[in-house]
């Protein structure tokens, strides 16, 4: 797996609506950042439901964001985790006895969102037709991949703060019941993402979510 430079964005917090299908909601990701650690949070609801919260916690090392372990809780089941055991050179669950080796580099589904910025912050002449980021990406339910993102275009975007020049990279699923991602990065904030959607091929209604406020912590 490749390891890139990164340069990762300062303490944010981030309001975002959210939407499937017919179904609205709102979503709010934290990210504090010190030289020797972070921890990254999202809440989102619908219909002001709990839909999901997520939570990654770890260091900052050559390689961007080091998780050490990652927590899931959606609106049923109970909460799921993923550890990064550094010490041990591997990743392992809270559920599954499923292994594997932790690559330099790897992520988890939610500290992507961040090492996608850090990554296109550190290199923007990423942003080029042909260009494209890869990351190990680990669930907290037991699964890991190879998540290819590749730039798309330059498309301005109509958001609640005004219009919004941003960076579009797209990651293809791979087989049935994979994940699709689209995400719409801004380059003049950190590259943080001002919108993101993701769909479970083939379920029918993609989670959209679309950025409303920023501010620095």
């Amino acid at each position: 797996m490749p390891v890139y430079r990164t340069q990762v964005p300062p303490s944010l917090g981030l309001q975002y609506s959210v939407r499937r299908g017919a179904r609205l909601g709102a979503a709010e990701l934290v990210w504090r950042v010190s030289e020797a650690a972070y921890n990254l949070r999202l809440d989102a609801r619908l219909d002001g439901v709990p839909l999901l919260t997520q939570i990654s916690q770890g260091r900052i090392d050559d390689a961007g964001l080091a998780p050490s372990r990652f927590t899931e809780q959606r609106t049923r089941g109970g909460v799921r985790a993923a550890n990064f055991q550094r010490e041990k050179n591997k990743i392992t669950f809270s559920g599954p006895s499923t292994e594997f080796p932790l690559l330099p580099g790897s992520q988890d589904h939610l500290s992507w969102f961040l090492q996608l910025a850090a990554v296109i912050s550190a290199a923007p002449e990423r942003m080029a037709s042909g260009s494209s980021v890869v990351f190990h990406v680990v669930s907290a339910g037991g699964d890991a991949s190879v998540w290819v993102f590749r730039f798309v275009h330059f498309e301005t975007l109509v958001t609640a703060e005004g219009s919004v020049r941003t960076a579009k990279f797209s990651r293809e699923a791979r087989h049935l019941y994979d994940t699709e991602v689209d995400a719409w990065l801004d380059p003049a904030r950190h590259h943080v993402p001002v919108k993101l959607r993701w769909k479970r091929t083939p379920e029918s209604n993609a989670l959209e979510f679309e950025l409303q406020s920023l501010q620095a912590l």
